[in-house]
């Protein structure tokens, strides 16, 4: 087994991808609760396999699997120097998110209710019926994701508005933080590999999640 990041001094953080997997669903895995916890901070930390066994509630041997798999899928990466989310209000962080996030600059992030916390190329109608929206497919997908997971043979929670072509116009992606339950809504082809997809889920980790101590 290879682990490219313990024993090298480095400081972890999720990758795009590994920022979504964290909050993807509401169930919790050893990977889960790793990546989540590498977002609890105001900034990256250089963890040892006791702090990871910690975190994940694991013996020190299974920690190591856990990061291994994290590794294997792309999860998480190191840095020399510690990262930190940005500061400030999450409205305008969360904005600038959504739209780097799609390649039409269109976006926005509602919570359970359907509120619209933050949105950017959407006139105010489109934002506050996107916002409605994303409260009802959150509570579907949430009902219904064991089986939908079953039923597709993969764990993807996206949801989308096609045209009759079958042309996604706009995604829908749930995300889950601790008690919390969001989702940003995205127009044109998703870019969810952009570093934008950390920062806002660090963001909202760092705003909802809930402590492990």
């Amino acid at each position: 087994m290879t682990l490219e990041f313990i024993g090298r001094n480095l400081y972890l953080q999720p990758t795009p991808a590994g920022a979504y997997a964290a909050v993807a669903g509401p169930e919790a895995n050893p990977e889960r609760t790793l990546l989540q916890a590498l977002m609890r901070g105001e900034a990256s930390v250089r963890p040892s396999v006791t702090d990871i066994a910690w975190w994940c509630s694991q013996s020190e041997q299974d920690a190591l699997a856990t990061v291994y798999r994290a590794q294997e899928k792309g999860w998480i990466e190191g840095f020399t120097s510690p990262q930190s989310p940005p500061a400030g209000q999450l409205e305008p962080i969360a904005t600038r998110a959504v739209e780097a996030l799609s390649t039409t600059g269109q976006g926005l992030l509602a919570d359970s209710q359907g509120f619209c916390m933050a949105s950017t190329g959407f006139d105010a109608t489109a934002a506050e019926f996107l916002a409605a929206v994303s409260a009802d497919i959150a509570s579907m997908h949430e009902r219904h994701s064991a089986y939908l997971a079953d039923a597709s043979g993969s764990s993807t929670s996206a949801w989308a508005l096609v045209d009759m072509a079958g042309n996604s116009k706009v995604g829908f992606w749930p995300l889950f933080v601790g008690e919390n339950r969001f989702v940003i809504a995205l127009g044109g082809l998703p870019a969810l590999q952009h570093p934008a997809m950390v920062e806002l889920v660090w963001s909202l980790v760092n705003r909802y999640g809930q402590s492990e101590d």
